[in-house]
């Protein structure tokens, strides 16, 4: 009998201590408030438009401190925002009258990126050309030095969203910034930037890196390059759909296999709609995803606090009801 009470205290215990791991949370599944989207979104459109520094420090509401052009036509441009107390990297996303930029799109074969698996060999070009990864972090950790208590957001719309998903990745994954700083991707109509296995590494090894892609319902780029190239996607989903006029969070974008529910494969990857065919291209607008963003701001888009739930498999050790 002394046996059977052990062991079934046991299985509460180690019950308790489930749902104590699971209440403790992890900063990076704690879904930021769309406010927190508002200069990010803002930016993204701005690095299309700034060309240089001096039009970078002209932008109201930011401090400039970096603006930099390779020879593969990446832009991107770093601002400190004091009222949001950040340090914002913004970068530009594909011109299409600019033929690089065009041509690294294509480039779907994939690289090792700094041993944490393969990415888009064009993407990573992008990044790495003229040795632009360096020159950013050292911006960034200088203006730390000044400003030790202000966060890291990296962001950019379309090819920006893939770069700023890599350089986050980069920064975090080779420790280039002191090992207690979080850093935050704001990725907006982002396309798939790696492999299974980059997306693994980047969940169970980069503790202070959090991804969040914002996509609008039918945005085709965000359902590029397909996985049949063996591309996943990285990070949580955030879905705005203007017909309801609400957006819904997807963890890790397939779910946990657990208690959060994955996207529809059905609603996902290419295999929307023929009738949705003109909003492919339409939804992936820079303006609309600043429009819905800003929406959410009013209270107009009801946006998620919480990952979209599925039904939840308890596991032998956990308490009924778990």
């Amino acid at each position: 009998m002394m046996n059977v009470t052990l062991l079934v205290l046991s299985w509460s215990i180690l019950g308790l201590w489930s749902v104590g791991l699971v209440a403790a949370g992890d900063w990076r599944d704690e879904i930021p408030p769309s406010e927190d989207f508002l200069e990010p979104s803002q930016l993204s459109k701005a690095v299309f438009e700034v060309n240089d520094f001096d039009e970078l420090q002209e932008l109201d509401m930011f401090d400039a401190i970096v603006f930099e052009e390779t020879q593969a036509e990446t832009e991107v441009l770093v601002v400190r925002s004091d009222k949001t107390r950040s340090i914002i990297i913004a970068f530009r996303g594909t011109n299409v009258e600019e033929l690089k930029d065009l041509t690294a799109n294509a480039q779907l074969i994939q690289k090792d990126f700094f041993g944490m698996g393969k990415v888009h060999r064009g993407f990573k070009n992008k990044l790495l050309n003229n040795d632009l990864h360096i020159h950013l972090t050292d911006a960034v950790d200088a203006e730390l030095d000044r400003n030790p208590s202000y966060s890291v957001v990296v962001t950019g719309h379309s090819q920006g969203a893939a770069l700023a998903t890599l350089f986050g990745a980069y920064m975090v994954g080779t420790n280039k910034l002191s090992s207690w700083k979080r850093v935050t991707v704001v990725a907006i109509g982002s396309p798939r930037v790696g492999s299974g296995s980059f997306k693994r590494y980047v969940r169970e090894n980069l503790q202070n890196l959090a991804i969040f892609r914002v996509v609008k319902e039918e945005d085709i780029v965000c359902r590029l390059p397909g996985t049949f190239f063996n591309y996943r996607h990285v990070g949580h989903m955030i879905k705005v759909n203007f017909g309801t006029m609400g957006a819904q969070a997807y963890f890790q974008q397939t779910g946990d296999g657990d208690r959060y529910k994955g996207v529809d494969p059905d609603d996902w990857d290419l295999t929307v709609n023929w009738s949705d065919l003109g909003d492919w291209r339409t939804d992936h607008a820079i303006n609309d995803y600043i429009a819905a963003v800003a929406l959410a701001t009013e209270g107009s888009i009801q946006w998620p606090t919480g990952f979209v739930e599925g039904k939840k498999k308890c596991r032998w050790w956990q308490l009924r009801g778990c």
